[in-house]
């Protein structure tokens, strides 16, 4: 077996996962930073104390919900960001800035969402651009079952069309990001948190970096077996 890679190259030494809710960021980052020796940096998402009360009333408290991450994510993506790690060569992140915005732009009312843009725009001077994005995509079908399966008592009921509200504006931002180089891979047919293949091979995916913006399709384990049967009962695998 081939020994698993963890070379990131030298210029990088900041990487976001970004993805909608239920998209396994965080687990993808986590294994990910392990692999690479990196230092990891979660986004503190629970600890905020209207979370629970939004989900249960969406336009009552979504103001309140989006200042305390604005002002939450400011503070530790500043710090973090910018802090020097004996340890550590480089940086991992399982969110953007920006997502924030994204969030805002689904949840605010046209006044709110201007008030927020006014403060937003402010701090994000201090926010310094990171190396390399990778945009986790899902259906929102696939979303809201990977909700479901982790089972967090405040994302009971979630809603389909607020999430595939979110998820209509991650891929219009993702699909005009230019900011740093993008790796876009669709998970819809994997699941790399309980699947240790489908894992690797996003994985692999990761750390062959390219320039620019790239968009990967995982052929996923059960179509991949899907296709060997078919072409072994032809008598040709087809496949190297």
């Amino acid at each position: 077996m081939a020994e698993k890679s963890n070379k990131i190259p030298a210029h990088v030494r900041t990487l976001a996962i970004e993805g909608v809710i239920g998209a396994g960021k965080t687990e993808l980052c986590k294994v990910l930073a392990e692999r690479c020796n990196a230092r990891l940096v979660l986004e503190e998402a629970e600890d905020n104390p209207f979370l629970p009360k939004f989900y249960k009333n969406r336009s009552r408290y979504a103001f309140q919900t989006q200042l305390w991450f604005l002002v939450s994510r400011y503070k530790q993506l500043s710090e973090s960001l910018f802090q020097q790690d004996l340890f550590h060569e480089m940086t991992m992140t399982d969110y953007l800035f920006a997502k924030d915005k994204i969030f805002a732009s689904v949840n605010l009312d046209e006044n709110e969402f201007a008030l927020y843009n006014t403060v937003a725009a402010i701090l994000e001077k201090d926010i310094p651009k990171l190396d390399y994005i990778v945009y986790l995509q899902a259906s929102t079908d696939v979303l809201l079952k990977r909700i479901e399966k982790r089972g967090r008592p405040y994302e009971f009921n979630m809603d389909f069309d607020y999430i595939d509200a979110l998820n209509q504006a991650y891929n219009n931002f993702f699909f005009h990001f230019t900011a740093s180089p993008l790796l876009i891979i669709n998970t819809s047919t994997i699941d790399f948190v309980a699947n240790a293949d489908e894992r690797e091979e996003v994985i692999e995916q990761i750390l062959d970096m390219k320039p620019g913006s790239n968009f990967y399709q995982p052929l996923g384990t059960a179509e991949y077996s899907k296709i060997v049967k078919k072409t072994r009962n032809h008598g040709n695998t087809g496949i190297q």
